[in-house]
C-alpha cells in the first residue's frame, strides 16, 4: 500500500487556510464532510469528500464577533437532541458553544447551551450512548475537571459528576459490556482510563495501569480508540518520545501494552502531533504525522502490532511542514487522508487504494487467502498460510509456520518466539520480510544470514527462518533487506515479564487455578501452556494472579507449567525452617509431628532428590538474606498427584499439570509449595 500525494486544497482566504488547528469528519445521508477549524480571527470550512477527486468546498463560516478573539483551534462534532453541532473551545464561555451542522454539509447558526459546572473553555469532548442514555464528557481547561453530562431531550446538559483531573484528549471505548473514557494529559504526561457508570454516567478512575508507565511515552499529544479483531485498542502518540504505542483495553478498564514503536530515518512521525485511525473491511489503519514533515501509514495486526506500510516525506508542493492535525476517511475504494500544517496554508490530500482489501483470518492447519490483499495469521499449532494473489500480509503463529505469498507484493511478519518458519516463494525486490518484532534488532548485520542453494537461512537468537526464493536461486542479505530495515524501531513491551525477587507473596496449599478470575497463589507468576503438537504460549500474571494466554476458541489439551519466585518481603522463610529441615535430614520429625510428602518437597530446596544438611544451609542463607546457589521458589503440582512414594531420601515429583483449554478458558486444581518453607500440612 502506497501513500499517493493528490493536492493541496484551500479557500484562498488566509484566515480560513492558515493556522488550521483541527479537522473533524461527519457523515450525513452517506456523504462524508470534513470540517477544518482555525483559531482566533478565523473560522470553519466545510468540505464534501468525493472519491477520486478534490474535496468540494461546501460552506464557510467566520467566527462571530462575540467569540472570534476567544476561540481556540479545536472543533468536535456532537449530536444534541436531534441537532448536530461543531463545538468549540471558547475561553470565557459558561456554556457549550458551537455552530449547527446541517445535513447538506452547510454550517448553521452559533448556539450555546446553558451554563456548565466546569465552564465552556474545553480542551476536548467525547460523546457516548449507553443503553438509552446519551452522555457527553468534557475536559474543562479553566477548572481542571473532567465532567460527565447527561444530554436531555431538549438538548440541554445535566451534570452527572466530575473528577478533578486535567486532560487534553478524551476518547471513548467499550470493552466487554463496560464503557470507558480514555484520557491523555500532555502537561501532566499521563494516560488514564475511567469507567462510566451505566446507570448514572459517573466517572471513576481505573487503578492498575502502572504497566503503561514503563513504555516511556513522553508528552502524549493524541489518542485514537478502535474495536477490532474482537478486542478494544487504544493508540497513543508521544511527541517527546517520537513514539506510537498500542494498548489493549481489558474489560476491567486496565490498559495492557501491545506494541511501542519509535520513529527512525525511514519513517515520518518524529515529534508526532496527531494520529488518525480507521477500520475498513475488518482492517485497521493508523496514520501519524508531526514535526518530521511527512506522513506515515501503518496497519494493525490482530495482536496489536503496527506494521509499517509506507511513509511520505514533504515536498515543495505537498505542504506537510510540521503537521498539526490529521483526518482519514474511507471514500469509495480509497482512504482519503487530510493533513494541516503549522506552517503551510491549506489542507494536504493524500490517498491510499483499498480496492483490493481481502480477508482477515487467523488459525492453524491450513489457512488460505483470496485473490486480494489478505492478512493471514498462524495459530498455536503448526500452520500453513497460502496468500494467493494480491498484496498479502502473512504473520507467523507460535508454532511452526510455512508461508506462501503467491503473486503480488507480500509482507512476511515474523513474530518473536515463533516456531520454525519457512517462506516458500520470496520475491527479491518485491516482497518484504518484517523482523521488527525481534527484540533489539536494529540492522541486518545483527542476523546470522547464510545464503543457501534455494535461498537463505536466517537466525537471530533462537529464531530460525528458512527463506526459499520464488526462482529457486540463492539470496543475499542485500536482496532481502536492501540497504537495511525500512520501518520504525519496535521496543519490547514485556521486559518486566517473568518472575523475580520482587514478586508478590504466594499462598501455600491446594487451590483452583482459573483463567476467568484472580488467583491469589499466582501473583506475578509466569504461566507457560504448551498445547499438544504446538509450541509454548507464555503469559505473565499480574499481582492479583489474573492472566491471559490469548487462546483461540476450540479444545486444546496440553501441559501447564508455572514459575514463581519467592518474595523476600514476605519473610515466610525463617531460621526455624532451616532447623526443621536439619531435624528431617537426620530422620527426626518436625516439631509438630511426622512430616508429610509436601514437607519433604519444601525441604529439598536444592532439588537433588533428598533432604540433607545442604538444604538446611541453603534455607538459612535465604532466611538471613545471604547469597545462595539455591534460591527459594514456588513449585506447582497437580492437586491429585500421587505423592505416596516421597520420603526423606526420595524426593521425586512432577511439576505442572495436564490441562485442557476450552474456548480460551482453563481451570485445574493444583497444589502450591514454597521451597524452604516448612509448615504443618
Amino acid at each position: 500500500m502506497m501513500l499517493q500525494f493528490e493536492r493541496v486544497v484551500a479557500t484562498g482566504t488566509a484566515a480560513l487556510d492558515s493556522g488550521i488547528g483541527d479537522t473533524a469528519l461527519k457523515t450525513f445521508n452517506g456523504e462524508t464532510y470534513l470540517y477544518s477549524t482555525t483559531g482566533r480571527g478565523g473560522g470553519i470550512v466545510s468540505w464534501h469528500l468525493v472519491e477520486g477527486a478534490s474535496p468540494q468546498e461546501q460552506d464557510q463560516q467566520y467566527f462571530g464577533a462575540s467569540i472570534t478573539h476567544q476561540v481556540g483551534r479545536i472543533g468536535t462534532p456532537v449530536h444534541l437532541a436531534g441537532n448536530d453541532r461543531l463545538i468549540l473551545d471558547v475561553d470565557t464561555a459558561t456554556g457549550l458553544v458551537g455552530y449547527s451542522l446541517n445535513a447538506d454539509g452547510t454550517i448553521g447558526a452559533l448556539q450555546e447551551t446553558g451554563g456548565l459546572t466546569g465552564g465552556g473553555d474545553i480542551a476536548s469532548a467525547v460523546q457516548m450512548t449507553i443503553g438509552t442514555s446519551n452522555l457527553l464528557v468534557l475536559a474543562h481547561e479553566d477548572t481542571d475537571q473532567i465532567g460527565s453530562y447527561r444530554i436531555n431531550g431538549d438538548g440541554s446538559l445535566s451534570p452527572a459528576n466530575s473528577v478533578a483531573a486535567s486532560a487534553t484528549v478524551l476518547k471513548t471505548l467499550q470493552s466487554g459490556s463496560n464503557h470507558f473514557v480514555i484520557t491523555a494529559d500532555t502537561a501532566g504526561n499521563t494516560i488514564s482510563s475511567y469507567t462510566v457508570n451505566q446507570g448514572t454516567g459517573a466517572l471513576s478512575e481505573v487503578d492498575g495501569n502502572e504497566a503503561i508507565r514503563t513504555l516511556g511515552i513522553n508528552t502524549p499529544t493524541a489518542v485514537e480508540a478502535v474495536q477490532a479483531y474482537g478486542k478494544s485498542w487504544v493508540v497513543v502518540a508521544g511527541v517527546g518520545s517520537n513514539s506510537l504505542s498500542v494498548l489493549e483495553l481489558a474489560s476491567n478498564g486496565q490498559l495492557k501494552p501491545a506494541d511501542h514503536v519509535l520513529d527512525t530515518l525511514h519513517t515520518r512521525f518524529a515529534s508526532v502531533q496527531d494520529i488518525a485511525a480507521v477500520q475498513v473491511e475488518g482492517r485497521v489503519f493508523v496514520v501519524a504525522g508531526g514535526g518530521d514533515d511527512g506522513i506515515t501509514l501503518f496497519t494493525m495486526t490482530p495482536d496489536g502490532q503496527l506494521v509499517h506500510m509506507d511513509s511520505f516525506a514533504d515536498t515543495l508542493d505537498s505542504g506537510l511542514q510540521n503537521v498539526q492535525t490529521i483526518s482519514v476517511a474511507p471514500v469509495g475504494d480509497e482512504l482519503q487522508i487530510f493533513a494541516a500544517s503549522q506552517q503551510d496554508a491549506g489542507l494536504t490530500q493524500l490517498s491510499v487504494s483499498i480496492a483490493d482489501l481481502g480477508l482477515v483470518a487467523e488459525g492453524y492447519g491450513t489457512v488460505t487467502g483470496t485473490a486480494q490483499g489478505d492478512m493471514l495469521s498462524g495459530g498455536i499449532l503448526d500452520t500453513t498460510l497460502h496468500g494467493g494473489a494480491g498484496d498479502d500480509i502473512l504473520i507467523t503463529g507460535t508454532s511452526a509456520t510455512t508461508m506462501t505469498g503467491g503473486a503480488g507484493a507480500d509482507t512476511y511478519v515474523i513474530r518473536e518466539s515463533s516456531g520454525p518458519t519457512v517462506i516458500t516463494d520470496f520475491q527479491a525486490g518485491i516482497d518484504r520480510l518484517d523482523l521488527s518484532d525481534y527484540p533489539f534488532l536494529r540492522t541486518p548485520a545483527q542476523l546470522d544470514f547464510t545464503s543457501t542453494a534455494q535461498g537463505a537461512r536466517i537466525s537471530y537468537r533462537d529464531e530460525v527462518i528458512e527463506l526459499h526464493s520464488d526462482t529457486g536461486a540463492t539470496l543475499t542479505s542485500e536482496q532481502v533487506f536492501g540497504a537495511g530495515f525500512d520501518g520504525p524501531d519496535h521496543i519490547p513491551v514485556n521486559l518486566d515479564s517473568g518472575p523475580d525477587n520482587n514478586t508478590s507473596a504466594g499462598v501455600a496449599g491446594r487451590f483452583t487455578l482459573s483463567s476467568a478470575s484472580p488467583n491469589a497463589a499466582l501473583g506475578d507468576a509466569e504461566l507457560r501452556f504448551t498445547p499438544d503438537g504446538g509450541s509454548a504460549l507464555v503469559a505473565q500474571a499480574n499481582a492479583q494472579g489474573e492472566f491471559e494466554l490469548d487462546l483461540p476458541d476450540g479444545t486444546f489439551p496440553g501441559q501447564l507449567d508455572i514459575t514463581k519466585s519467592y518474595s523476600t518481603a514476605s519473610s515466610e522463610i525463617t531460621a526455624l525452617d532451616a532447623l526443621q529441615v536439619l531435624r528431617m535430614s537426620v530422620g527426626l520429625d518436625p516439631i509438630w509431628g511426622p512430616a508429610a510428602a509436601e514437607n519433604f518437597i519444601a525441604a529439598d530446596i536444592t532439588r537433588d532428590g533428598a533432604v540433607n544438611a545442604l538444604d538446611a544451609l541453603a534455607i538459612l542463607q535465604v532466611a538471613v538474606g545471604q547469597p545462595t546457589e539455591h534460591d527459594a521458589e514456588w513449585v506447582f503440582l497437580e492437586a491429585n498427584a500421587d505423592l505416596s512414594g516421597i520420603s526423606r531420601n526420595n524426593v521425586v515429583y512432577e511439576t505442572g499439570a495436564e490441562v485442557t483449554a476450552v474456548d480460551g478458558a482453563l481451570s485445574v486444581d493444583m497444589t502450591s509449595i514454597l521451597l524452604g518453607n516448612i509448615e504443618a500440612v
